[in-house]
């Protein structure tokens, strides 16, 4: 059994020390799960997209009273989020992503219909920035669900409150604290995320995260990425990524990369 207590200690105290994204000048949600509280300028238009694979073991029983040993696999075709600055405190955002499972009782996979949920419609709120002594923070929300197709969840939202503070020139903490809603938003998921951000070069960051949910219903997951972002140039950004679970419900694999693009007026 894996053990946790520390992780959770560990997040529980830096949580709230957050986070500054990069000295970049393209700002990016992605890749990790942390969403930025920075907010794209005002005017400007921006697109994050990637794919990401997630891999995990299940045992499923064989209906003759064993279990199976199955692999599970979530391809995220691609995955977009549109981001467009109202303000100098507000960006409107859009997400969507093309996704599809499989599955492998035996030697072969077994794979579902593309589906092209969830569609999500949100907002960035900058709340708080330019403290030197507390960090950056932003409201982050979104709702949406079967736009393109029907699915199990209804309509899903997702409310955190992102944190970022710099701790020098090239090191940096970001986190996140909210709340996830499916099923009409009658059944809710907490979230965490912790990244440690370091940029080794004026083009290349490393970053470090971990993050977890404690459902409303079942176990609690948590699991860590790592990965490298470069900047092409002062609009746009390539990133590529692997992590892995800490907890026996979580993935055993994740892998994934992407890019972003500015567009100013």
């Amino acid at each position: 059994m894996k053990q946790l207590r520390v992780l959770c200690v560990m997040v529980a105290g830096l949580l709230f020390s957050a986070l500054s994204v990069n000295a970049q000048n393209i700002y990016t949600d992605r890749p990790t799960q942390t969403s930025a509280a920075a907010i794209v300028p005002v005017s400007a238009f921006q697109i994050e997209t990637g794919f990401f694979l997630l891999e995990d073991k299940m045992f499923i029983p064989n209906g003759s009273g064993g279990i199976v040993n199955t692999n599970f696999q979530y391809i995220s075709i691609n995955n977009t989020l549109l981001r467009y600055g109202l303000t100098d405190r507000i960006e409107l955002r859009l997400s969507q992503e093309v996704s599809k499972m499989r599955i492998r009782p035996g030697n072969q996979f077994q794979s579902e219909e593309v589906a092209f949920v969830p569609t999500l419609f949100g907002a960035k709120l900058n709340l708080l920035r330019g403290q030197s002594q507390l960090p950056d923070i932003s409201l982050v929300a979104s709702i949406g669900g079967d736009v393109f197709e029907e699915t199990f969840n209804g309509t899903v939202a997702d409310v955190r409150l992102a944190f970022d503070k710099s701790v020098s020139d090239q090191f940096s903490i970001s986190s996140n604290l909210g709340l996830g809603l499916s099923q009409d938003l009658k059944t809710s998921t907490g979230l965490y995320t912790l990244n440690f951000g370091y940029s080794a070069t004026s083009k290349l960051g490393v970053f470090l995260e971990v993050y977890g949910a404690f459902p409303e219903i079942g176990d609690s997951s948590h699991s860590m990425d790592a990965g490298f972002t470069y900047l092409v140039n002062s609009s746009l950004q390539l990133d590529i990524y692997g992590g892995t679970g800490f907890s026996s419900n979580a993935a055993d694999l994740l892998f994934g990369f992407g890019l972003s693009k500015r567009f100013l007026k």
